[in-house]
């Protein structure tokens, strides 16, 4: 497993501070239709990136993508996450693209192998198939 976290692979990825990580992830993570409006949300509601940025600090110290999947539920369920603009509109984080940045930000599995297969992180071996063994 690797040690680096999902935000300090961020930032020395993108060469920011440590300090403009969640900003940054905001940008890229958003819905690209929230874009042009994101300065005008605040004002309407000033609590209206609660949920993106506890989905943002969450996902922090990820060192595993398959630990996303816990992040992505309680984000659909924060209780900010909810109303017309966020819900209907999607002017909000997308869970597919924070997946797919994650995804692309974090080193690659490990490569240790067992019987020639890959074997991902904590997991078993993969059984012997009984096409694999000779009669």
């Amino acid at each position: 497993m690797s040690s680096s976290t999902f935000a300090d692979c961020f930032c020395t990825k993108n060469n920011i501070p440590r300090a403009d990580y969640a900003r940054a992830v905001l940008q890229r993570a958003l819905y690209p239709r929230t874009l042009p409006v994101k300065w005008l949300l605040p004002l309407l509601n000033r609590d209206h990136f609660t949920a993106d940025f506890d989905l943002i600090y969450g996902v922090e110290h990820l060192r595993r993508l398959r630990d996303f999947t816990t992040e992505a539920e309680r984000f659909n369920e924060h209780p900010s996450n909810r109303g017309w603009l966020r819900r209907r509109l999607g002017l909000r984080v997308s869970t597919s693209r924070m997946k797919a940045l994650i995804r692309e930000t974090l080193p690659p599995k490990s490569t240790a192998t067992h019987s020639g297969l890959p074997v991902d992180e904590g997991t078993s071996a993969p059984f012997k198939t009984r096409a694999s063994t000779s009669v």
